[in-house]
């Protein structure tokens, strides 16, 4: 069975918060009705999500890098 180093439990506990917070930023853009709203939702929901996934799989890919 394969331990999680402290650094990739980090990396993945910052991957899941950013998936969050993009989420509730999503969230919270789906009750305005302004015209930014969309901005809001698809840039700034958008990107933090996007930048939880990627480092999510960079975490898991890299691995850890104590035991090369």
């Amino acid at each position: 069975m394969m331990t999680i180093s402290p650094r990739m439990s980090k990396r993945l506990r910052v991957a899941g918060v950013l998936v969050v917070v993009g989420l509730l930023v999503e969230l919270t853009t789906l009750h305005w009705s302004h015209p930014t709203a969309f901005l809001f939702f698809l840039f700034l929901g958008g990107s933090l999500m996007g930048l939880g996934i990627l480092l999510y799989l960079y975490s898991i890919i890299s691995g850890d890098e104590s035991k090369v």
